[in-house]
């Protein structure tokens, strides 16, 4: 355990949990901000690290304490005062919290960053002792991503998705018999791959447990079924053939041949770049259905149980497109076909109007501001 000097931010006598990222792509204010749930961000860390901390942990230092992206949380009540110092459920569940909002806060965008890690402990007497440091899993991009910017609404969006699934989870009861959390659990783990074939076999999945196929019928219900929610109808076509291609590239992930098998059609050059085209239409289409479920109450009910969801699929076409909307439009994801160094799309590739829209948030220097962040002009 270290001591720690803490900044006016962070209460005395307190637990706390704080999980930081390194070089994100973050435009919040430098004072911070409070989201509903009552969770801090702050764009520094919050805490001074001392010359022992300095010296325990290395070079790990200068990363941690450059974190621009901190989330924070902190408490004085739910313990008895002898127990400040011990490390507990307390601080367990506050750090469950805060990387709950963070999972949620990648389903609205592709989060960038060079490191992550979590902290836990306690303020006693204005010092902060750290009682455990640990690196965070790390939440992937596809290839060909388009850059995306962490802004003070979606911040508030990630918490308030946090809330609501929190919330149908407890009304769902055992997690592991809900085939919504089973599904949840297989995108949140494609987040977390490195190869776009292990992530697009993720997604595939996790929106097959939205749709719940008839045994025989997958394909083509994955198809219609996804179809319904992935584009608006005068679309629906294209989308049908884009979500036919996904499925059959996912087919052959899971038997092991090469993952673009399936695009045999398109000349041997450009199937590389449909694959990754193919595999960020099905992380958006994922991600966002997922964000709409929780988002929406009145579809609650019919993703609780297995019944449920299969009486849900029997309702007319024009009833599920009411009820779950286009929560993402796949066939205007556009094929990327020049990449930055990082492997996002190159600037070139940017849809019309990003610059103009640069430029009125940062005035002249928009684009030079991007580059600051990490993204190539």
């Amino acid at each position: 355990m270290t001591d720690l000097n803490t900044k006016a931010r962070i209460p005395s006598d307190c637990k706390f949990a704080f999980l930081g990222l390194t070089d994100a792509g973050v435009d919040i204010p430098d004072v911070g901000i409070t989201l509903p749930d009552g969770t801090h961000v702050f764009t520094q860390l919050p805490i001074e690290l001392d010359s022992q901390w300095q010296s325990w942990l290395g070079i790990q230092a200068s990363q941690i304490s450059g974190a621009n992206l901190v989330f924070v949380r902190t408490t004085t009540t739910g313990f008895a005062p002898q127990h400040l110092p011990i490390s507990d459920n307390t601080n367990l569940d506050m750090a469950k919290q805060i990387e709950n909002i963070f999972t949620m806060l990648r389903l609205l965008g592709t989060i960038e960053y060079e490191s992550a890690f979590l902290i836990i402990g306690h303020v006693q007497h204005g010092r902060a002792v750290c009682q455990n440091l640990s690196k965070f899993e790390r939440l992937g991009i596809t290839r060909g991503c388009l850059p995306w910017i962490i802004r003070q609404e979606h911040l508030a969006e990630a918490a308030t998705l946090t809330q609501a699934k929190a919330s149908l989870l407890a009304s769902s009861g055992d997690a592991r018999n809900v085939r919504l959390f089973r599904g949840w659990w297989a995108l949140t783990t494609a987040l977390q791959q490195f190869y776009a074939s292990d992530r697009i076999h993720g997604f595939v999945r996790a929106l097959e447990a939205l749709i719940y196929p008839e045994v025989g019928k997958t394909e083509k219900q994955f198809i219609h079924r996804c179809s319904l929610f992935a584009a608006p109808s005068a679309a629906k076509n294209k989308a049908r053939e884009d979500l036919e291609e996904a499925y059959k590239m996912r087919c052959d992930v899971e038997h092991a041949h090469q993952w673009d098998r399936s695009l045999a059609a398109y000349p041997s050059a450009e199937r590389e770049d449909i694959a990754y085209w193919r595999t960020r239409q099905m992380e958006s289409l994922a991600c966002l259905a997922y964000a709409k479920v929780f988002a929406d109450n009145g579809l609650h009910q019919h993703f609780q149980t297995d019944a449920a969801l299969e009486q849900f699929w029997r309702n007319p076409e024009h009833e599920i497109r009411l009820a779950l909307g286009t929560v993402c439009d796949i066939t205007e994801l556009k094929l990327v076909r020049n990449y930055d160094g990082w492997g996002r799309a190159a600037f070139l590739e940017w849809p019309s109007g990003w610059r103009q829209t640069l430029e009125r948030r940062y005035g002249s220097a928009g684009t030079d501001t991007f580059r600051a962040l990490g993204f190539s002009a």
